[in-house]
């Protein structure tokens, strides 16, 4: 199953675009200090490794929430979106969704 590295982009895309479906995101994040380290075309606020021999994927997602968001409530919501979005889409389950908020995004 050497061909899974091609999804590593489609997957990425999906959670990307499913993170914005989830109230409380401001925007993605890029990831700082993360050079070098599985970034091949993939967007740096979301990171995706394969697991070959399970089929399963482990998904690390970088976020900026707004102000007076409830960051645990946050992150729930997004591992929820996230997982359902992907295995809908794709013939892999989620391991994990590992979600960082990096920023806070005050409203003006």
């Amino acid at each position: 199953m050497t061909d899974d590295k091609r999804y590593e982009d489609i997957i990425a895309s999906i959670a990307a675009v499913a993170a914005f479906k989830v109230s409380g995101v401001a925007s993605l994040s890029g990831v700082a200090g993360m050079e070098g380290k599985s970034q091949r075309k993939q967007p740096k606020s979301v990171l995706v490794t394969i697991d070959e021999g399970t089929e399963r994927v482990v998904i690390d997602l970088y976020v900026n929430a707004f102000s007076g968001v409830s960051v645990p409530d946050l992150a729930y919501d997004l591992q929820q979106r996230i997982i359902s979005e992907v295995e809908n889409a794709t013939k892999y389950k989620v391991k994990a969704v590992n979600v960082n908020v990096a920023g806070v995004v005050f409203n003006q």
